[in-house]
């Protein structure tokens, strides 16, 4: 073969495949492939065609405004999921984003809006979320395989420290127990809630219970607030203390060092580890509770375990 003709062959071999996959893309960007040809669960359609965007096009939803979208969509429509030749992709390229939300729903940005017995100001309940982060099941109710909704849990993170904790200006009209049916709320206020209710972000709990309610089984020191990592060894020591109902041993001992809470003989042999690990113990105890017992009140003899002097007062 002559050296033409090869380069001719090379030249083939590389156009064809470029001009199929343009032409390819250029078709799905104009005629997508129906949605329905995959989309056809009875679940999925069923749930479609009951919600409030049951007469809008998949496309409008899903596809973005630009031709640049439009383009990249058809593309990845038929080589990711029609001839998976593209790997990696996943779903996020078929999200729907804000801009398509926002293009009809614009003037929720500005208002309060009110649904389904909840009011919602977005202009800063929504700060830092996409839509679909709380409606996700807009358009196809739950047929999805994990469905995103608006929970009291996440309301309460914001709630509990800058907003107000009154139920009755978010929800109107609705009974206590009406407001944990959905979201993080249905499994830990549900029928095993004794078992569940642990899962839930405990800093929300005193909004609705008081930390008696919870002392009752976890004795004191619950829920933990945002400064219980300083104020747990008072809690720790309480003769009321349950800390092992909900945490092992490990749980103390892998952040002290040492086995937490100090067993009964530990003074006997604190030394030991105070010499090696000094540092340990003074991320729990100041100066003054080691020269309480070794400088102002030493034994004869000099103090347990230690080189102090007999009398470390005179020099």
């Amino acid at each position: 073969m002559s050296p033409a003709a090869r380069s001719r062959l090379i030249w083939l071999a590389v156009c064809v495949p470029v001009a199929l996959v343009v032409l390819a893309g250029a078709y799905c960007a104009v005629a997508l492939p129906g949605c329905a040809s995959c989309h056809s669960d009875a679940k999925f359609v069923t749930g479609t065609q009951g919600s409030s965007h049951a007469k809008v096009a998949c496309v409008a939803c899903h596809v973005g405004p630009g031709i640049a979208d439009r383009i990249s969509y058809g593309y990845l429509e038929v080589f990711h999921m029609v001839v998976p030749l593209v790997s990696g992709a996943g779903r996020d390229w078929a999200s729907v984003g804000d801009t398509q939300c926002l293009s009809c729903h614009a003037k929720v940005r500005n208002e309060v809006v009110t649904a389904n017995g909840i009011s919602i100001a977005h202009s800063t309940c929504s700060v830092g979320a996409s839509c679909t982060d709380c409606h996700s099941s807009t358009a196809h109710r739950t047929s999805g395989a994990w469905v995103k909704t608006y929970d009291m849990e996440t309301c309460l993170v914001c709630h509990v420290t800058k907003a107000s904790v009154a139920c009755d200006s978010c929800h109107k009209g609705k009974r206590p127990s009406d407001r944990v049916t959905t979201g993080v709320f249905a499994a830990t206020h549900g029928p095993q809630w004794r078992k569940t209710h642990g899962m839930g972000n405990a800093t929300t709990c005193t909004v609705c219970h008081t930390a008696a309610d919870c002392k009752t089984c976890h004795g004191p020191g619950l829920p933990h607030d945002k400064e219980f990592l300083k104020t747990h060894p008072q809690f720790a020591a309480s003769p009321d203390a349950k800390c092992t109902g909900c945490h092992d041993a490990a749980f103390c001992s892998d952040c002290h060092g040492l086995t937490m809470p100090h067993p009964q003989q530990f003074v006997r042999g604190h030394a030991v580890p105070a010499k090696a690990t000094p540092a340990l113990c003074k991320r729990c105890h100041a100066d003054s509770d080691c020269t309480n017992c070794h400088v102002t009140h030493v034994h004869p003899g000099g103090a347990i375990g230690g080189n102090m002097p007999t009398n470390p007062g005179k020099k």
